[in-house]
């Protein structure tokens, strides 16, 4: 494979991490770590804007905002889904159970790898017990939260403002994989962004990742499986203006030239 279509960029350097350049996840803001000096403090261009955007409300409500997660590789992901992997197969214990073993289980969700939108770099996972929103209860700051993202573009995964709600802090940028989001659902949308990013592990291939382009375009193929059928090489052609003989030589040579057309393409 060569270079992802889309690649990721650092964020905003003022944004702060949740962790303490001393170690932990508390104390004062002043010794956080930025975002952007972590590996996870890269994002696609427009959730990185859009994270932006989200830091400024925050701080000009008077919150106290602070990433704890962004971008996953396909490494870290495996990682996290063996340990909830682990902890299914334990049967589910509670956490501080004697079963419970917080070194090697995980008992919050995890994708599989290539299917996290943390791994397409426009996902967040927010440190909320650090929000501090002035004159907002405790038990509504996760609302209001919700209040000044919402119409930055940031989506939860929760279905209604719960602090004790498992993913509670995890917050979605879909942008340009809106359409594709709306048509084949979220575990699709993830993995064409992260196949956008070449971030998908398993499964990534020109065939795959053309195709995610397509989809983003807004071409209709059907799910993104690899298989470069009739569907999708007509689509190629319908976005490109391209004769069958052309997609076939793109095709036969797994040729990613045609990437940045297809990337420049407004997204639908």
């Amino acid at each position: 494979m060569t270079r992802a279509p889309c690649p990721l960029v650092a964020v905003d350097p003022t944004i702060a991490s949740s962790y303490a350049r001393t170690g932990g996840t508390s104390g004062p803001r002043a010794g956080l770590l930025p975002l952007a000096q972590l590996a996870a403090g890269v994002a696609t261009p427009d959730t990185a804007a859009a994270l932006g955007a989200l830091d400024r409300a925050l701080r000009e409500a008077g919150g106290d905002f602070r990433v704890t997660e962004l971008h996953r590789n396909v490494g870290v992901q495996q990682a996290a889904r063996a340990k909830y992997d682990r902890w299914i197969a334990a049967g589910k214990p509670a956490r501080g159970s004697a079963r419970f073993d917080a070194a090697t289980m995980k008992a919050d969700f995890v994708a599989v790898p290539g299917r996290s939108m943390h791994n397409a770099g426009r996902a967040i996972d927010v440190h909320l017990a650090a929000l501090a929103f002035p004159g907002v209860p405790a038990d509504r700051q996760l609302d209001r939260l919700w209040d000044l993202a919402q119409p930055l573009g940031w989506s939860a995964v929760i279905s209604a403002p719960n602090e004790r709600a498992s993913e509670a802090w995890h917050f979605d940028f879909w942008g340009d994989l809106r359409g594709i989001k709306a048509r084949l659902g979220y575990e699709q949308a993830a993995f064409a962004g992260a196949l956008l990013v070449g971030h998908a592990g398993a499964g990534t291939s020109w065939a795959s990742v053309t195709q995610a382009l397509l989809q983003r375009a807004g071409q209709d193929i059907g799910a993104i499986d690899g298989a470069f059928g009739p569907r999708s090489r007509a689509a190629l052609a319908t976005a490109l203006g391209l004769s069958p003989a052309k997609v076939v030589g793109y095709m036969q040579r797994g040729d990613a030239a045609i990437w940045p057309a297809l990337a420049a393409l407004p997204a639908s």
